[in-house]
């Protein structure tokens, strides 16, 4: 009898080279000085080369990713759900390769066609496992530039991991999505990222303004909890020369529901 192989762990495993169709990243800049972003950075011909490190929660993977599988061992770090690990396959030959015995390429356009299928193919039987908890597309509601923060990958790992800890003492009725868990454990690192700065300023006036920010921040993260929005929070990695280190770029979005309700 076949085995269904639901999850990625499960169909591929880590710290294997894959590929994946581009579209998956992020295109936006990762600032005014710089328009260049992770797709246009990590892809080439409409294709991305991953290495899945490891499970930081359910159905949510660090990995890193190139533009070429020979690169991606020193590749961007970014997030992964198992949704978009869907279409993943691993970069062997009978990827790379149309015929048997490896004499004519596959073309890219051929690849991202396979990596579609396979997604087409999966899909139903990881939904059938993760109905619970499988992570939602990425399609967000209309949302208005609200705060960008920057913070530290062992940042978003400690968010994460309260968040999680604190989901386990939850009603099982009452448990979200781990996307949900996701923006949760985005918003209170950007937070926490606030309060530090907070500590450290010594004028009023920029004190103030960041307990502004904190408070509304605090407020969207409480409406998040009780809404159906899916994705307020966007986090693209940025290399900063200042720190010599790859910082994690939060950009919070405010949805026009919310801008409705708290100006109520």
């Amino acid at each position: 009898m076949a085995i269904a192989y639901h999850t990625f762990a499960q169909r591929i495993g880590y710290l294997t080279t894959s590929v994946i169709p581009a579209d998956i990243l992020s295109d936006e800049p990762f600032g005014p000085e710089d328009l260049s972003s992770l797709r246009s950075d990590a892809s080439c011909d409409g294709l991305s080369y991953i290495q899945v490190i490891h499970s930081l929660e359910e159905n949510v993977y660090m990995a890193r990713v190139a533009a070429s599988p020979e690169c991606v061992s020193q590749g961007y770090t970014i997030l992964l759900t198992e949704h978009q690990l869907y279409a993943s396959l691993p970069w062997d030959s009978r990827v790379k390769w149309e015929d048997h015995l490896c004499t004519q390429r596959r073309s890219p356009e051929a690849v991202l066609a396979l990596l579609h299928a396979h997604a087409a193919e999966v899909q139903p039987l990881t939904k059938l496992t993760l109905e619970r908890t499988a992570a939602p597309t990425f399609i967000s509601p209309v949302l208005t530039p609200l705060d960008t923060i920057e913070v530290t990958k062992e940042d978003i790992q400690d968010a994460i991991a309260m968040v999680t800890k604190q989901g386990k003492n939850v009603d099982q009725k009452q448990r979200r999505t781990s996307q949900f868990q996701l923006q949760q454990a985005l918003l209170s690192s950007a937070i926490d990222a606030l309060m530090n700065q907070l500590y450290q300023t010594q004028e009023q006036v920029h004190a103030l303004t960041i307990k502004a920010r904190c408070a509304l921040l605090a407020q969207l993260q409480r409406w998040h909890r009780h809404s159906q929005h899916e994705r307020l929070v966007n986090a693209a990695p940025r290399f900063s020369p200042e720190r010599q280190q790859v910082m994690w770029r939060l950009t919070i979005g405010l949805p026009a529901t919310f801008s409705a309700v708290a100006g109520a």
